[in-house]
């Protein structure tokens, strides 16, 4: 069972998975890039975890992700929070450079209108069924987000899990 979300450096514990909703101690991390993305894949060998392809909501419930693709302009997207709510927006560009406030500069990442606090960081962002990006920041993040799915001043930014799926030879089941 595998597991990609977004890993950013912590100073002195190096690199740290984020949250993990199938429960289970990870065993090893594969693989992971920060700067010029930020992905990384845990290789999960519990046998007490089984495997599945959902997404869990903050009220609990669940949906289920089947399939995976690049995401493209203009095209209306969700994305799932730790810390804040679960929102709705858009994908503004499906390829930009974003450098972060911390130096980081990070290449073909979607940027959305979606709002995103700390500790979003490694949530899904998807339609439907499809899973396009995992969340790896945005401007204001250090405020709440509002009550509303839509902000004009809020952009966050994904990296393409399509690109992570390629380049590990991996896919959503």
């Amino acid at each position: 069972m595998w597991w990609a979300g977004s890993v950013r450096p912590v100073s002195g514990r190096g690199l740290r998975p984020r949250r993990c909703r199938s429960g289970g101690a990870p065993s090893s991390q594969v693989d992971w890039s920060f700067e010029p993305g930020d992905w990384a894949v845990i290789d999960y060998t519990n046998p007490d975890v089984t495997p599945y392809s959902t997404i869990q909501y903050k009220d609990g419930s669940e949906g289920q992700i089947t399939n995976s693709r690049w995401a493209s302009d203009n095209e209306k997207v969700k994305r799932v929070g730790t810390v804040s709510q679960d929102l709705d927006g858009m994908v503004l560009d499906p390829s930009v450079t974003v450098t972060y406030d911390d130096g980081a500069t990070l290449y073909n990442m979607i940027e959305t209108s979606l709002c995103v606090r700390h500790g979003d960081s490694g949530g899904p962002m998807f339609t439907g069924t499809t899973a396009l990006g995992v969340n790896s920041g945005g401007n204001y993040a250090d405020q709440p987000c509002g009550s509303t799915d839509a902000q004009p001043d809020r952009v966050s930014f994904h990296h393409p899990v399509q690109d992570v799926l390629n380049k590990q030879d991996l896919k959503v089941y």
